[in-house]
């Protein structure tokens, strides 16, 4: 199957072992589960859907939406080929070794804390957070967005390819940062 369209409609179901090699959009949906072994080539939107949890097999090459969903975890070892967007979703934790491919909107969550050995290769937004620090040797290869959140302080050896934006971080001494910070880009505080 190429891109899939479904979004709209009342299916609440989806076949195991089902393989898109484009698009799959589910979107304004009733879904509330996907099946074992779902593989989307593309981007999978779920976003606005009443999605809970994920399969621990799932395989997204593109984009996956999962803003303004209830979800509230993440499988082990997801591994996501393009952006990843939770913007709005009640989740706290992110699971380990979580890689990102593209770029990584936790913007407007609830949570508290980033893993060890998170991977992403696009931007970090981290805006409106409970974030309070940051894993060391933190790699970002876009911008990182810190607005709003309670970061106390950057980790060592800190590195962000694009802008690191540390506008209204209020806990944060700007004029303490690590000597072994690396920003490729600008530090904007406004």
């Amino acid at each position: 199957i190429g891109d899939l369209d479904l979004d709209g409609t009342p299916i609440t179901a989806l076949p195991d072992n089902l393989t898109v090699q484009g698009d799959l959009y589910l979107d304004g949906t009733p879904i509330r589960s996907l099946p074992d072994n779902l593989t989307v080539q593309g981007d999978l939107d779920l976003g606005g859907t009443q999605i809970t949890a994920l399969p621990d097999n799932l395989k997204v090459g593109g984009t996956l939406y999962l803003n303004d969903t209830p979800i509230t975890a993440l499988p082990d070892n997801l591994k996501v080929g393009g952006d990843l967007n939770l913007t709005g979703t009640p989740i706290t934790a992110l699971p380990d070794n979580l890689k990102v491919g593209g770029n990584l909107y936790l913007d407007g969550t609830p949570i508290t804390a980033l893993p060890d050995n998170l991977t992403v290769h696009g931007t970090l937004d981290l805006s409106g957070t409970k974030i309070t620090s940051l894993p060391d040797n933190l790699k970002v290869s876009g911008n990182l967005y810190l607005g709003g959140t309670q970061i106390t302080a950057l980790p060592d050896n800190l590195t962000v390819h694009g802008d690191l934006w540390i506008n209204s971080t209020p806990n944060l001494d700007t004029n303490n940062l690590p000597s072994s910070l690396v920003v490729k880009g600008n530090i904007r505080y406004k």
